[in-house]
């Protein structure tokens, strides 16, 4: 049985698992995660990705497939990151041909995948969910993913510079939403929503504006559901874990507005991405 490794790049770290062909899972023990330094040079980038792959002892024969952030040519391996704050040094780099020679193995043995994307792609695998189902993935953390599948696989939705209120989505549906209230409503600087919530002083007023959160949520859903006739959502991102404290008023106002797709919490969590990533390949076996 050939080994299926699936990759999830983020901003600040690679995770690689080795994908259990049989339980279309990827046990703990088969995970490897590594920091990296989104900003420093490519050599060092590529390194710091071989070695957290070339960790989980792949064979030359090996199939790897990557979540990776746009904008990127996932086609043709080719980054096209440039203004996103991470991996400007990798710009316009061949990364499928250059983790080829890294990794000693072919170049059609890797592909690339949207991360959004990947997500969703791996919870509708690992649920068994058919292609004739109309799925809509969104994940909610530093930034906002959002993803659509209407067949074999699912694509990007850039959801995050849908324009909204003023803004972009991203600014009112990501952590970037609690940071700035908290400072401006507040005047205190703060990482997240989960520093916030461990704060007793602070909790009462967090647990309030979650609702303004989650109908901002549900108004996006909206949009972004607009003419798709979605049958299922499912959310993710770390964010998902105070889920308790704003699904309730997402549902309330897509009820309000006879939107009614079923709604599921990944299941996968953190393994999703990689998990999409590997089926890339584990559907041609």
């Amino acid at each position: 049985m050939k080994q299926i490794v699936g990759v999830d790049i983020g901003g600040s770290h690679i995770s690689a698992g080795l994908l259990d062909n049989q339980n279309l899972s990827i046990p703990d023990d088969n995970i490897s995660r590594c920091p990296v330094d989104s900003l420093a040079s490519k050599e060092v980038i590529l390194n710091a990705w071989m070695e957290c792959i070339s960790s989980l002892k792949i064979t030359k024969d090996a199939f790897l497939g990557i979540a990776m952030p746009a904008p990127f040519n996932y086609e043709q391996g080719i980054s096209l990151i440039l203004d996103q704050g991470k991996y400007r040094s990798l710009y316009q780099v061949n990364l499928k041909e250059a983790l080829s020679r890294l990794l000693n193995i072919p170049v059609e043995n890797i592909a690339f995948i949207n991360d959004a994307a990947a997500f969703l792609q791996g919870e509708s695998f690992v649920a068994g969910w058919g292609n004739e189902e109309r799925l809509m993935g969104i994940t909610l953390g530093t930034g906002l993913g959002g993803s659509y599948k209407f067949g074999e696989m699912a694509e990007d939705g850039a959801f995050w510079s849908r324009p909204f209120k003023g803004g972009i989505a991203e600014d009112l549906i990501s952590t970037s939403f609690f940071v700035h209230w908290a400072k401006e409503k507040h005047a205190i600087e703060v990482d997240g929503l989960k520093t916030l919530l461990s704060m007793p002083d602070m909790r009462p007023a967090t647990i309030t504006v979650l609702k303004e959160f989650g109908q901002n949520l549900a108004e996006l859903m909206l949009m972004q559901m607009e003419g798709k006739a979605i049958d299922k959502v499912v959310i993710g991102g770390n964010m998902v874990k105070a889920g308790d404290l704003f699904l309730p008023e997402v549902k309330r106002v897509l009820n309000a507005r006879n939107a009614n797709p079923e709604i599921f919490i990944s299941k996968l969590g953190e393994k999703a991405a990689m998990i999409g990533a590997a089926s890339l390949f584990e559907r041609k076996q």
